[in-house]
């Protein structure tokens, strides 16, 4: 299973860059969010990378669904003692 937060080696991919303020510079030049960790190591999300390189679409990765349907039935519970 793939973490949530890109790795070190997909982030120089993806930047170009090992060092991680170059990659940070590069992140910022191009608008991406990210946070740092306690020892400067940009992260950043793996969905958010995904809808960045056109891979998802960003309705279908909306972060506030609607609330599921409710069911088209209802217990009865008229006959239970």
């Amino acid at each position: 299973m793939q973490a949530e937060i890109l790795s070190d080696e997909e982030l120089a991919e993806i930047t170009g860059y090992k060092q991680r303020a170059h990659q940070r510079k590069w992140l910022k030049d191009r608008n991406w969010i990210y946070i740092e960790s306690r020892g400067g190591r940009p992260l950043v999300g793996r969905m958010f990378a995904r809808m960045k390189l056109g891979m998802v679409n960003a309705a279908i990765a909306d972060p506030n669904p609607p609330p599921p349907a409710r069911p088209a039935w209802t217990p009865d519970f008229s006959r239970v003692n």
